[in-house]
């Protein structure tokens, strides 16, 4: 009950400081509030998991898994071809190109640590309850993100969410290994445009 409780409180303090950052950097410098939004969202992860160098490394040198949960891990991508192809004529600019890739490449592998691993591996619930807990606690957590984007904080943003957390949360339990779930998260957050996105510059059309 201990460590339950204490990754709970943990999970909470993420999401409470991520909104308060996300509320104050936003009433001052608007949308460019995901520039301190994320840096202490990724440090805040990175303090409470403690990743080694090995952990990194792990995550990409798993054992083989069976075909079946890697494509269920790329399934929620298909969820982005749609928007990447209608977003694409936003992409552009040498700065902001840089900002998304970083993105891209840094928020999948520190929200699969805390949302998937972290919480799934040191929750002693039932697996089914650690992966609706950490589904729902990622729901939320998008919502920081929201404060300044018109799309996130979306309705039509409930069912991709809720997909790629019970997905994901799925075939980490199934394989011990994030792999597949970090790439995967990769190329939601490149289909995504997710720079464009927090900056209100590309608003999908169902959104609008």
């Amino acid at each position: 009950m201990g460590k339950n409780l204490k990754v709970i409180s943990q999970t909470a303090a993420v999401i409470l400081a991520g909104f308060a950052v996300a509320i104050l950097a936003s009433s001052i410098i608007g949308a460019w509030a995901f520039i301190p939004l994320a840096i202490v969202y990724w440090t805040l992860i990175f303090c409470i998991v403690k990743p080694s160098k090995n952990d990194l490394k792990n995550i990409f040198t798993c054992p083989p898994v069976h075909l079946r949960y890697i494509l269920l891990a790329f399934a929620p991508a298909l969820f982005g071809i749609v928007s990447f192809a209608w977003g694409l004529r936003h992409v552009s600019g040498a700065i902001l190109i840089a900002m998304w890739i970083l993105f891209a490449v840094v928020n999948p592998v520190a929200e699969e640590l805390f949302w998937r691993a972290y919480l799934l591996d040191n929750l002693s619930w039932k697996p089914i309850y650690r992966i609706i807990f950490s589904t729902v606690m990622f729901m939320i957590s998008h919502l920081m993100w929201g404060v300044f984007s018109v799309t996130i904080r979306s309705y039509i943003m409930i069912l991709p969410l809720l997909i790629m957390g019970l997905t994901w949360g799925y075939v980490y339990h199934k394989t011990q290994s994030l792999k597949w779930c970090v790439i995967a998260h990769f190329l939601v957050d490149i289909m995504n445009l997710s720079v464009w996105v927090f900056l209100n510059i590309y608003i999908p059309p169902v959104i609008q």
